[in-house]
């Protein structure tokens, strides 16, 4: 009986003492689709590294979970998704041993930078004018112009004296009716299934995927899709309230990963996304559309 106190006391004794140590790497200067590091150490072994399924602004992309002399280490390659000031949540760390009481990280923010700032719309030149060995001096360009205008003057008079003829009563021409975007969004999506660009170039490939769908967004919304992010679009889509708005964010984020996190998407995945922006776009058509 007192050896099973004695086991209770040394395991409660090494619950008490069970250090974690977490410290990160390449973090600073952070932009959409650059990736940081977050180191773990533990004074006992790991079992599991539980990662919560709930993360919108990171994606882990993967995680090493080596022992040590001490204990345990853990190495997790993260990536962001948005801009701004982000709070990565706690990690559970569950241990090997049976009995000792499991332990977590602690939360922590990162600062993630926009390529250029929003208020900022100044162009700045980043070296002086180049002077091309043919470049006539400004008074040869004032001369031109001069002379153009003089032509003018002389066209427009001569115009003005001759005799009116009478008009042509001009034949009206059936108006073709607009192509809806959606519509105009599915050709271009079969002509790039059709192009076999998946298979020659897939980043290119999601490139040309997440455009068709912006410039679809872009004309059917009327806002400036193509220079969005995809966090400033979904901001963007709540105002509208679109019934499958959720589809096709999924699509941009999936292209995000693949162009910025340099994920590697197998042919089905391509696939798979393919069809879901098809049948996205089918829904916004109606049934018509099929």
């Amino acid at each position: 009986m007192k050896r099973w106190w004695l086991l209770l006391l040394i395991s409660f004794m090494l619950s008490l003492s069970a250090k974690v140590v977490q410290s990160l790497s390449s973090a600073d200067s952070l932009s959409i689709g650059s990736s940081f590091g977050l180191k773990i150490e533990t004074d006992f072994a790991l079992r599991e590294l539980s990662i919560p399924d709930t993360l919108k602004e990171f994606r882990v992309l993967n995680v090493e979970l080596q022992k040590t002399p001490e204990g345990s280490s853990a190495f997790l390659k993260i990536v962001v998704l948005q801009t701004g000031a982000l709070s990565f949540p706690k990690l559970d760390l569950l241990p090997l041993e049976e009995g000792l009481e499991a332990q977590s990280t602690d939360a922590f923010r990162v600062h993630v930078l926009a390529t250029r700032a929003e208020a900022d719309t100044l162009l700045r030149d980043i070296k002086a004018p180049a002077s091309y060995p043919w470049e006539l001096p400004f008074w040869v360009y004032l001369l031109l112009a001069l002379i153009c205008l003089g032509l003018a003057i002389y066209l427009l008079v001569r115009a003005m004296q001759k005799p009116k003829q009478a008009k042509a009563i001009p034949q009206l021409q059936p108006v073709s009716a607009p192509i809806p975007p959606w519509k105009k969004a599915l050709a271009a999506l079969a002509v790039l299934r059709e192009s076999g660009l998946a298979e020659r170039d897939y980043l290119a490939y999601h490139y040309q995927l997440s455009a068709i769908l912006r410039t679809y967004l872009e004309e059917r919304y009327r806002f400036n899709a193509l220079e969005m992010t995809s966090s400033e679009i979904r901001q963007t889509m709540k105002k509208h309230q679109e019934a499958h708005s959720l589809e096709a964010l999924a699509i941009l984020e999936y292209c995000d990963m693949v162009k910025f996190a340099k994920w590697p998407a197998t042919p089905e995945q391509i696939s798979m996304h393919t069809m879901a922006l098809q049948l996205y776009l089918v829904q916004q058509g109606g049934l018509s559309g099929l």
